[in-house]
């Protein structure tokens, strides 16, 4: 089959898992085409495809502006078959409305639904995650692509179900759209620690922030995607009223998806507090990765 994968990444945690994706299809003998969202992305041709793929990370509940207003500009097939594929810190039922404002957008326009998939990736914001944490994401992330790519073979779909309580509280959480223009008036960059690397300047999917007389200023088309911050080398940026929550660093996600050394599950039914919404998800990752492809031995 022929895909176009059409994504949006913040701190490119969306894009390491389209790498996945990629990765997978064409070993699987499928012809794979992607596009990467930013702020200068022209529409791309959607026509002639199997499937199109919709890959975003979840903010705050809701899928990303960027991402949405891209969709817009698209010139889909009535008919046309697509899936979804997002990521967040976290698997909290909210999540489940993330996808309402493309579901009726898409439905509008004549396209045919063929699954949507959560996956996790770790938090760029809040607080980081330890690696063995990581590293135990990764593999039921690996084991979800597979679980995908084998129901989009076979033409089953997979529905994460939402309700109308989801929904409207994902609906006033959604004023975090918003949140980022104000937020930017309050972004600052510490000069003594700045090193003039021009990587928030030159990386901003936003095109948000430019380097005038001297000085990293802020406009204030921010999305908070976090990568300023997060990859910031030294790190000299304050990100406003989220400077508390700060997240900064890369978490090596290549070299933590290689590392195969013996480790002890970090989510187990005595997990606790934030790390209880893990646990139905990864048992039922499993659950359904042993169903499709059973042990031999």
């Amino acid at each position: 089959m022929r895909f176009r994968l059409v994504y949006y990444t913040g701190t490119y945690h969306t894009r390491f898992l389209t790498d996945k994706i990629q990765k997978r299809l064409e070993a699987r003998g499928h012809t794979v085409e992607r596009t990467e969202i930013n702020a200068d992305t022209m529409p791309v041709n959607t026509q002639g495809y199997d499937l199109i793929g919709l890959g975003y990370p979840i903010y705050g509940f809701n899928s990303p502006l960027p991402f949405n207003r891209y969709l817009k500009k698209l010139n889909f097939e009535r008919g046309q078959k697509f899936f979804i594929y997002k990521d967040s810190g976290e698997t909290f039922a909210m999540n489940n409305a993330s996808s309402r404002v493309i579901l009726r957008r898409m439905k509008r326009r004549g396209l045919n639904f063929r699954g949507e998939y959560h996956f996790v990736m770790p938090y760029n914001i809040h607080f980081p995650f330890e690696d063995a944490f990581v590293r135990e994401i990764l593999k039921k992330d690996a084991k979800l692509v597979e679980i995908m790519i084998y129901n989009l073979e076979k033409g089953r779909v997979n529905e994460i179900k939402s309700n109308p309580v989801y929904d409207l509280a994902a609906f006033f959480v959604s004023v975090q759209k918003m949140g980022g223009a104000v937020n930017s008036f309050f972004y600052r960059v510490d000069a003594d620690k700045c090193v003039r690397c021009m990587k928030c300047v030159n990386e901003c999917p936003e095109k948000n922030i430019r380097f005038e007389k001297g000085k990293i200023r802020f406009s204030h088309r921010c999305d908070m995607c976090m990568r300023c911050s997060f990859y910031c080398p030294a790190p000299a940026i304050k990100i406003g009223f989220l400077e508390g929550w700060k997240v900064n660093g890369d978490y090596r996600l290549e070299e933590l998806e290689q590392d195969d050394s013996p480790v002890a599950p970090y989510i187990g039914e005595n997990s606790t507090g934030f790390y209880r919404c893990f646990i139905r998800t990864f048992a039922a990752i499993d659950e359904e990765y042993a169903r499709l492809f059973p042990d031999p031995s």
